[in-house]
């Protein structure tokens, strides 16, 4: 199993430095472009959340990033501090998909865009902290 980690600013200027981080992390993978876009789309997606919402851009603040690669899966997780998602914004967007509603949202494309491009999400609030879990397969 790998595993590697990496601990950012709270600005969108972090986004730059991520990107880069998992594209070397996912060099090795034996996967096509449109995989690997896939779960770079779904990790700038979470830590943008994590960069607005959680941390309001406090460029004092920090979030870490978790990359595993198992035998059968990538999985990439991201903790901060900051305020935690509201615990059925999950849900709400896993019903959006595919309805009417879907594309007339104004907010929570980005809980949609990671629904679509991982096999599974999901976000835990524990001692303090947001986990935000991303799990696509290989």
């Amino acid at each position: 199993m790998m595993r590697e980690a990496i601990t950012l600013e709270a600005t969108l200027g972090a986004l730059a430095p991520l990107a880069e981080w998992l594209q070397r992390n996912m060099a090795a993978l034996p996967v096509d472009d449109a995989w690997r876009f896939a779960l770079d789309l779904a990790v700038c997606e979470a830590a943008t959340n994590v960069i607005r919402h959680a941390l309001n851009e406090d460029s004092h603040r920090k979030f870490s990033v978790t990359f595993s690669c198992h035998n059968d899966a990538v999985q990439v997780e991201l903790t901060d501090d900051g305020v935690a998602l509201s615990p059925d914004s999950l849900s709400k967007a896993r019903r959006k998909i595919g309805s009417d509603e879907e594309q007339e949202l104004e907010s929570g494309r980005g809980i949609m865009l990671m629904l679509l491009s991982v096999d599974n999400v999901s976000v835990e609030r524990e001692g303090g902290c947001n986990k935000t879990t991303l799990v696509k397969r290989l």
